[in-house]
């Protein structure tokens, strides 16, 4: 059976990838076998990795395609954590079918090698373009893999594909040739093949690997299949906790759950933290067909700890909002706080000083909008500062606001959140 793999290895300071080190710095090594007495699984490493089956996005499918058999390990310090997710067959909305689909995401510490990893793999994937025929894909695979070796961080990613086979409207199917990165498979009037899609970067203080096995353009439904996504990534500086949070200033739907927002503008809190540097992105605004408009918009990341104290901040700013004119609503800003500290890490502040709503005008009157919330009949529902205590932390919507037109739309506003976790280990 015709086989081809791809590796793709970025290392630190140009050195060989090796999958054995020879042992952990100098810097590292004190901690690391200071805890291996306390807590073997312990690394002195922030750890995170995901995968799924695929996407679809674009053309005709639908705003959301779901992600089938998506696994995931959060922020953590911890090897020895192994999780499986597997689907045996999933329906791809006017598109096709996947079979036999498995993920997993895995951590391992191992003769001086730290690692996180994740794998995809499925069975079949059928891609239906009617009339124009049907692709099928055996066997495909993607394994991503960010480590510290004792020398430093490195990535590769490695990508399998068993069988590429095309049924034409009329006549046999014909086996194609197997993609390659530097040359996809060209199939006249149905679609493209791109073989191995990747991204990762490793530097002084982590690594991380983005990898997709297969992305199939279609040409007839506009739509784009990402097939076999695996994600993994290591970094150093986590002392006192590990970080999970986000920040996004518009979020809900349009139009019932017919057309989703998605959450813009996205910033997203490493595991470490960001050495107290404020990490931002910004939206100019958003026209929802003229009857919602949504002024400038914003997002930002910003975490830090050393030996005794973590803490961060996630923020989320909407200038404006404006309902056909019947509702306005000015200075919106999400925000949450949370710090870890104290004898074994086990105190926790978390709070949503920051979240604030600035001008509220109805029809063209001044109101204040009431802690409760308020609702224009006809117009809409404002639920403001919608607070959540969650493990290790807290998240926040600022304002949500559910339109009274029987559309169903829900636009929410300022979210922003964030979870510190205890660290297993004390690093001295």
């Amino acid at each position: 059976m015709a086989r081809t793999r791809t590796l793709l290895a970025t290392m630190a300071a140009g050195l060989a990838v090796t999958l054995v080190g020879t042992g952990l710095t100098v810097a590292d090594a004190a901690p690391a076998a200071q805890e291996r007495s306390k807590n073997p699984a312990a690394t002195p490493f922030a750890l995170k990795s995901w995968g799924y089956g695929t996407r679809v996005q674009g053309g005709q499918a639908p705003a959301q395609s779901g992600v089938p058999a998506y696994e995931v390990i959060g922020c953590t310090n911890l090897a020895g954590i192994d999780k499986n997710n597997q689907v045996a067959d999933v329906a791809l909305p006017g598109l096709g079918t996947l079979s036999g689909i498995k993920t997993r995401v895995w951590t391992t510490r191992s003769n001086g090698v730290v690692s996180s990893w994740a794998e995809n793999t499925i069975g079949k994937v059928v891609l239906s373009d009617s009339p124009l025929g049907t692709l099928t894909l055996s066997a495909v695979s993607t394994t991503a893999h960010a480590f510290h070796d004792g020398t430093g961080f490195k990535t590769e990613a490695n990508t399998d594909l068993a069988k590429l086979q095309f049924q034409p409207p009329v006549g046999p199917a014909m086996d194609l040739p197997l993609p390659t990165p530097s040359q996809p498979v060209e199939i006249p009037q149905f679609g493209k093949v791109f073989f191995a899609h990747k991204k990762a970067n490793a530097s002084a203080n982590g690594a991380q690997v983005f990898a997709n096995g297969i992305l199939v353009r279609l040409y007839q439904s506009g739509s784009v299949v990402r097939v076999a996504h695996a994600v993994a990534q290591i970094g150093r500086g986590a002392t006192i906790g590990v970080f999970s949070g986000d920040a996004y200033a518009i979020g809900g739907n349009a139009a019932g759950d017919i057309v989703r927002l998605g959450r813009n503008p996205l910033t997203k809190m490493p595991c470490q933290g960001t050495n107290g540097v404020e990490r931002k992105r910004e939206l100019a605004g958003l026209d929802l067909g003229g009857q919602v408009v949504i002024g400038a918009a914003s997002s930002s990341s910003v975490g830090d700890q050393d030996k005794r104290r973590a803490w961060g901040r996630e923020r989320s700013r909407v200038a404006s909002i404006n309902l056909g004119g019947a509702l306005q609503v000015t200075g919106i800003v999400g925000q949450v706080n949370v710090a870890r500290y104290g004898p074994n890490r086990t105190k926790l502040k978390a709070n949503t000083r920051g979240t604030t709503l600035g001008r509220l005008v109805v029809n063209g009157q001044s109101q204040t909008l009431p802690a409760q919330g308020l609702e224009i009949p006809g117009v809409a529902k404002l639920e403001p500062s919608i607070t959540t205590r969650i493990p290790g932390g807290i998240k926040v919507t600022a304002l949500r606001i559910t339109v009274l037109d029987g559309s169903g739309a829900v636009i929410e506003l300022g979210n922003a959140r964030l979870v510190v976790k205890r660290l297993k280990k004390i690093v001295s």
